[in-house]
């Protein structure tokens, strides 16, 4: 993948359990809140934050799914002493759409390209293809580096909605659906094991060659017609997949 831009991309306002969520990442990064240390009860917190404990529990849930606080035997709910990763865990394509509320997808469109030899080849379509490329970085409190650095490929017939894409913790495909109408199909994953390139290690803070996750996605809409295409590299310290399969 190529530099990613700095961070330009407007965000849209945050549900107030994703901004306690952010507020309460902060306090753990910033040694506020130490690992080990009992986090307050939803009571003290929903009293603290002048927010219902709904809210809280909401919070907390955030905070659990990133690994940054845990359920300890006999001492209640605690910060966890491991750092924080993005973990990912689908059972179908709403929670695909929806699992990045933790984190920020901060994107900028590089305009109507032509796919090339290489980049056809690993998304498997033809060469010289013209889709609306965007790039950018995903980024998530209580982590100093990007956790992704992400190129998504938007189908030309949604190219007057482009524009309305914005930096965001809702997933692209999601605001594509959203802006254009579209119902999600069906989504083609694919994980591969990499190296991290010069130019993506730079932007991760992780050394060159260094292991990672790349992470292609095809969605397709309920007719079955591809819309979007991404990929995605994720330093291998800071992302987590997992999957249940019911026997």
């Amino acid at each position: 993948m190529a530099d990613t831009p700095a961070p330009t991309g407007e965000r849209a306002p945050r549900a107030r359990y994703l901004q306690l969520a952010a507020e309460l990442r902060a306090a753990i990064r910033d040694g506020q809140m130490k690992p080990g240390d009992p986090v307050p009860t939803e009571h003290e917190l929903a009293a603290r934050f002048k927010v219902s404990r709904f809210t809280v529990r909401e919070a907390l849930r955030q905070l659990t799914n990133d690994g940054l606080i845990r359920r300890k035997r006999g001492s209640g709910t605690v910060v966890a002493a491991d750092m924080p990763v993005l973990r990912q865990g689908f059972a179908d394509t709403r929670a695909l759409l929806q699992y990045a509320a933790s984190s920020d997808f901060i994107i900028e469109p590089l305009g109507l390209i032509r796919l090339s030899p290489a980049t056809a080849r690993m998304l498997k379509r033809p060469e010289g293809e013209s889709w609306h490329l965007i790039r950018g970085v995903r980024v998530m409190d209580g982590l100093p580096a990007p956790i992704a650095l992400t190129d998504a490929w938007i189908h030309p017939r949604f190219g007057e909605h482009v524009p309305a894409l914005r930096s965001d913790h809702e997933a692209l495909f999601s605001q594509l659906s959203r802006l254009a109408g579209l119902t999600v199909g069906r989504v083609e994953q694919e994980i591969q094991a990499v190296a991290v390139t010069a130019a993506d290690a730079a932007i991760l803070h992780v050394p060159v060659r260094s292991p990672a996750l790349r992470i292609l996605r095809h969605y397709y809409d309920s007719a079955g017609v591809l819309a979007e295409m991404s990929c995605s590299v994720h330093p291998g310290e800071r992302f987590s997949y997992t999957m249940v399969i019911d026997g």
